[in-house]
């Protein structure tokens, strides 16, 4: 089945917003507490001590933030030396993942996108110290859902059957190239993604984590939030004035839970 870029348009993602499932999510948005039981928050900003250090006084034991190119999708959002020395004097750990226009499906389509990205992330991770054994995730920012709400547009059939069809053709070939790129690195590959995106690379071994999306509307997200296969479980964003000035996602997980985390070191 032949797929246009034109998937890629804004007004998909704006209708899979505005869907009655995420208006009814926006009137909950969490809150920065403690007792909640989440483990980490996710961020596209610069960190600053005293935003971290409120943080840990919560209970929030990671940060994670983004690696990017340098033409990067929003200022500041790639992890920085600075941010690390931040983190690490604090003693908070620190996760990443690697997004480039991860939410058009025309990231995917690009022949060998999947090994540039690959390299790129070894690229920051090694000049970052990052330490092996830790993890790099990628992101499959909602292309599946937009599919299907293309597909209603059109009134052809829609479901998971043709979503699974779309991963396979374009999301399975990504990971395949990052997981060339990484073997032999040390370095451990987690993907973000909806339920069914999780599910498929978790089963094909292209995955060694999942993060699920905060988005219940996206395929597959009950069947696999109740599997557990998850590592982390993202939840809606905060507004800033419920999280000491800035807008995060706050994330589930095991309490003391392995998911590629790292501590890195002072100097």
């Amino acid at each position: 089945m032949k797929i246009s870029p034109a998937l890629c348009v804004p007004a998909l993602l704006v209708a899979a917003l505005l869907s009655p499932a995420h208006t009814a999510d926006r009137r909950a948005q969490p809150v920065c507490e403690a007792g909640q039981g989440y483990v980490a928050i996710d961020t596209a900003s610069q960190l600053s001590d005293s935003f971290l250090a409120k943080v840990k006084e919560i209970g929030i034991g990671t940060v994670i933030r983004y690696y990017d190119w340098v033409n990067e999708t929003l200022p500041g959002k790639t992890l920085t030396a600075r941010e690390l020395l931040l983190i690490a004097k604090v003693g908070l750990a620190v996760a990443v993942i690697f997004q480039h226009n991860n939410d058009c499906l025309c990231t995917f389509m690009s022949r060998g996108r999947g090994r540039r990205d690959g390299e790129r992330a070894l690229e920051l991770a090694r000049s970052l110290a990052q330490p092996q054994g830790s993890a790099v995730y990628f992101g499959v920012d909602g292309i599946d859902a937009q599919f299907l709400t293309l597909l209603s547009a059109t009134g052809m059939p829609a479901g998971e059957t043709q979503a699974m069809r779309l991963v396979e053709r374009y999301v399975d070939p990504y990971f395949r190239d990052i997981r060339r790129v990484m073997r032999g690195s040390g370095y451990k590959v987690g993907a973000y993604g909806s339920g069914l995106v999780c599910s498929y690379l978790l089963d094909r071994q292209l995955a060694e984590y999942c993060w699920l999306a905060n988005a219940a509307s996206w395929p597959g997200y009950e069947r696999f939030a109740a599997s557990g296969k998850w590592v982390l479980k993202q939840h809606l964003p905060t507004r800033k004035e419920d999280c000491f000035g800035l807008e995060v996602d706050l994330n589930s997980g095991e309490a003391g839970g392995s998911f590629g985390q790292w501590q890195p070191k002072p100097q």
